[in-house]
Formats: C-alpha cells, sequence, structure tokens
C-alpha cells in the first residue's frame, strides 16, 4: 500500500503527460487518421516482453495464404532513419532485430520498418498495392492512427491491471487506455491452466462487454544450431549443461522450460534488444572455459544479434543452440473466434459481409 501511494505520487508529472496526451487525441486536437485498408494494430501498455512480434507471426501464419499482408513495424533500436523495407540479407542494425527475424521467417511478407507510421502504410500501399491487410507489430500508443482492429496484449504473469506506471512498475501508459482495444490476448498462459484460472484473469482484467478475451500459449521447438546446420539436440542435452544468453525484456518464461533440458550452470543476461560488444563476447568466452561440457541456449531474437556479433570465437559458435517458440491458442474455440475476427475486418472493409 505504501509503495501504491509513493508510486502515485512520484509518477504524477508522467501520468499527467499521459492524460492530456490522450486526451488531445480524444478531443480532436490532435488527430488521428483512419484508412482505407485494413490495419490491425498488436500492442500492449507495458515495457517488453508479453510477446508482440510472436503474435505478430500467429497472424501472418494463419493469413498469409488468404491475402497479401505488409507488416510495418518502427525497427526499434536500428541505425538507419526513415523509410525502409526489411530484406532477409540486412543487418540488425539496419532494420532491428525483431522486423528482420520476421522478415526471414516469412520471406514472402512485405516488411518495413518507419517511425511515422501513416507515411509508412502510404509508401507500402504505393509500392504494394496488391497488400490488403497490415499489421502494425507495437502500436497501441501510436494514436496518429486509428487501426481497423486493436489487439492488446498482457502477460499472465503479470496482468497490467496489477502493474504500476515507470518506473515503480512496467506500465508506459495509463490503465484506462485499454477500452480502445477490441481484444485483449492473455499471453503466456500455461498450458495445463484450467477454466478456473482463465476466469480469473477475467475477473483481473475487466474487459468490457465490447472486448473479446482470448489466450495463448507458447510452443517451444527443439533447440537448432544458429551457426551451420539446424542440428536437433534436445535428447542430446537432457540432463546435460546450459549456459543461458538472453537479451529479452522477459526471460523468466525461456528459464524455465530450457530448465526442463538440463542443468542452467549460468545465465548471461542483457538489456532487451542489447547488441553484442567484444566485451559481450569475452563474457561468452570466459563462461566457455568455465563449463566446457555446457551448451548455449539463446531465443530467436537474440540469435539475429548475436548472428553479427563480432569475433565469436568457432568454439562459441559451435556451442549456441537457438529454441525458437510458436504462439498457439489455448482453446480451438479460441483460435477460431480469432480467425472471425478478424476476417470480419477484412471483408467488411472491402464493402461486403462474408457469407
Amino acid at each position: 500500500m505504501l509503495l501504491s501511494f509513493f508510486a502515485y505520487i512520484f509518477t504524477l508529472p508522467y501520468r499527467w503527460v499521459l492524460w492530456i496526451r490522450n486526451k488531445c487525441y480524444d478531443w480532436g486536437v490532435f488527430k488521428s487518421v483512419s484508412l482505407d485498408i485494413p490495419v490491425v494494430s498488436i500492442g500492449n501498455i507495458s515495457v517488453g516482453g508479453t510477446g508482440k512480434t510472436p503474435h505478430t507471426e500467429l497472424v501472418l501464419r494463419l493469413f498469409c495464404q488468404e491475402i497479401q499482408i505488409a507488416v510495418l513495424s518502427r525497427g526499434y533500436r536500428r541505425a538507419s532513419r526513415g523509410f525502409r523495407y526489411v530484406d532477409g540479407s540486412d543487418s540488425v542494425s539496419d532494420v532491428g532485430d525483431e522486423p528482420l527475424q520476421i522478415k526471414r521467417k516469412f520471406p514472402s511478407v512485405v516488411v518495413a520498418v518507419d517511425v511515422d507510421r501513416v507515411a509508412g502504410i502510404s509508401r507500402i500501399r504505393k509500392d504494394h498495392p496488391h497488400v490488403g491487410l497490415i499489421v502494425l507489430d507495437d502500436a497501441f500508443q501510436y494514436r496518429r492512427l486509428k487501426p481497423t482492429f486493436s489487439i492488446l496484449l498482457s502477460d499472465y504473469n503479470r496482468p497490467y491491471t496489477q502493474d504500476l506506471l515507470l518506473p515503480f512498475g512496467r506500465l508506459r501508459d495509463l490503465k484506462s487506455q485499454t477500452k480502445r482495444a477490441d481484444m485483449i490476448i492473455v499471453t503466456k498462459t500455461p498450458p495445463q491452466s484450467s477454466s478456473a484460472e482463465w476466469e480469473h484473469q477475467c475477473k483481473l482484467l475487466k474487459p468490457n462487454s465490447n472486448q473479446k478475451l482470448l489466450f495463448t500459449c507458447y510452443t517451444y521447438y527443439a533447440p537448432y544450431r544458429l551457426f551451420g546446420e539446424r542440428t536437433n539436440v534436445l535428447t542430446e542435452s537432457s540432463g546435460n549443461e546450459i549456459i543461458a544468453l538472453t537479451g529479452i525484456a522477459q526471460p523468466q518464461p525461456f528459464l524455465d522450460k530450457i530448465s526442463n533440458s538440463g542443468t542452467i550452470v549460468q545465465h548471461l543476461k542483457f538489456s532487451d534488444h542489447h547488441f553484442f560488444s567484444r566485451k559481450d563476447i569475452c563474457r561468452i568466452d570466459e563462461a566457455i572455459v568455465q563449463y566446457p561440457h555446457a551448451v548455449i541456449y539463446t531465443t530467436e531474437k537474440d540469435a539475429m544479434r548475436l548472428s553479427e556479433a563480432p569475433t565469436l570465437s568457432l568454439e562459441a559458435k559451435a556451442k549456441i543452440y537457438v529454441v525458437s517458440i510458436q504462439i498457439d491458442f489455448c482453446t480451438t474455440e479460441d483460435k477460431n473466434l480469432f480467425k472471425k475476427c478478424l476476417s470480419l475486418v477484412n471483408f467488411l472493409n472491402r464493402g461486403y459481409t462474408p457469407t
């Protein structure tokens, strides 16, 4: 209670800035643009860790065979400026780790980066008139554009209703802004969770009557080599030593999963979107010397940056394995509802209703 009081007092300036900004959009002082092409926004009100990019990939996996989709991201921490299309041969510094990950996993999908999402969409539409759906990765706070359908993500282990504003918590926007979402997805739901636990999440989040509440969980796949052939080593490493290497916002679910494959003897933890320096590579080499029989497990996002890290030794390259993930809905009903909602977005924006 005392922490909540001090958090409220010391975050008042930030709280007021957020309130004024949002009200300026609500009252029309700042303009929000609506486009005549379906735009699906995927985001959250917290700082990282809810799975925005994997859920963007979920949309692509479910719909890219039915409609031409383009993904637009701001390209967080990239060195380039302005609008840029993402190519599979690009570097992380040019386009950002998450856009590059999406492009390499879905090479036929148009992926672009631009801080100005309105201008970015206009450029995509001009260059790719066949595109029928735009997916915005991490755009819930981008109020210059009013999306056709807004998806808000909430971590099962840390619901936004139980969190605080920065710097005392992880919220970067006011909880009241969640009303703008058309759908709320509870991510990282334990696969073995019950309907009673889902009901508890519903009571915590208190979605409006017009908001759909769905649940997704992570499916982890067998590790593959970052360098060289994608060799499955999950069964080989069972019970052996593992060095965990992460540069993501919420590494605990990843650690929990890989601990089932062996003993984590060291966790090399870096900040989210961290670019690995020569000093960092020395830390990796020191861990290898300390644990010569251990393998290194890392995430897909970290793999994008590690693949370009300077002076990685041949021994390190031989030990680094990537654990990939895929988002799945907890129930078939949730999956069908999700597909129906996004199909309606697509159909209704073309002037007719699906049968």
